[in-house]
């Protein structure tokens, strides 16, 4: 989730209750996870982006969400000549298994990746937190996350301030040297976050915080509610129950 950044400009989803969008989503990410038939997973991909495709500039933020999701599956492809070797010394089929499994794993991530994007991400982590608190999801956990999503971007704040900071001011220096200023701004702001969130924590129990937070929203199911979720849950089965046949 982005704060202020890449944000899609219009929610294709934005009338659905958060518990349908959470239910659909976790139905068919759990559906694309477990495909193996590249021809379906790239179905689902363009399924997933047909609601962005009226707008220019959602498509140009998608593509550039979809950079660092796709920097883990470059990994792959950059080993896979030796996952090849090491397939056919398995007895498998060499390269051209490995390749079917990168590709296959390829489709899986960014299939995945999108339909987070479509579902989850517009709904903010204060709507995602609500709709699973709603879903009877064990509310430590839902505070944790909220917790850990906010201090995430508290992190990334004060690493850019303190490295901007240092670039300005900084005389000149030899590589070794850089690096070693840029391993002093991580271990003070890494400390800075620990006293910081022993600071927090005290306050908070002071105050009275159990480590449950309050639902701040009212939700409404509709009709169209259980159409969509009905939907999603069909077409998952149908294209689970193809890719068997289809195997078959």
């Amino acid at each position: 989730m982005y704060l202020d950044r890449l944000e899609f400009e219009k929610d294709p989803f934005q009338g659905f209750d958060p518990r349908c969008r959470i239910g659909a989503a976790v139905c068919l990410i759990l559906l694309v996870l477990t495909l193996t038939n590249p021809f379906i997973g790239g179905a689902v991909m363009l399924g997933a982006a047909a609601p962005l495709l009226r707008e220019k500039g959602d498509m140009r933020k998608l593509g550039m969400r979809l950079i660092p999701v796709n920097l883990f599956t470059l990994i792959l492809w950059l080993t896979l000549p030796l996952n090849g070797l090491v397939v056919s010394a398995g007895g498998g089929g060499g390269i051209s298994e490995s390749l079917s499994q990168v590709l296959r794993y390829t489709f899986r991530i960014n299939a995945a990746a999108l339909l987070y994007m479509v579902f989850i991400i517009p709904l903010g982590i204060g709507g995602l937190a609500n709709g699973l608190m709603k879903l009877k999801v064990p509310a430590t956990l839902v505070s944790l996350l909220l917790l850990t999503y906010r201090y995430i971007f508290v992190l990334y704040r004060g690493i850019f301030v303190s490295v901007l900071s240092m670039r300005l001011r900084r005389p000149r220096q030899h590589i070794l040297e850089q690096w070693r200023s840029y391993t002093a701004v991580f271990a003070s702001t890494l400390v800075k976050a620990l006293l910081r969130a022993q600071k927090i924590g005290t306050i908070m129990k002071v105050r009275g915080f159990t480590g449950v937070l309050p639902v701040t929203r009212v939700f409404i199911w509709k009709r169209q509610d259980t159409l969509f979720l009905g939907a999603c849950i069909i077409l998952s089965l149908s294209l689970w129950i193809l890719e068997m046949v289809w195997n078959c």
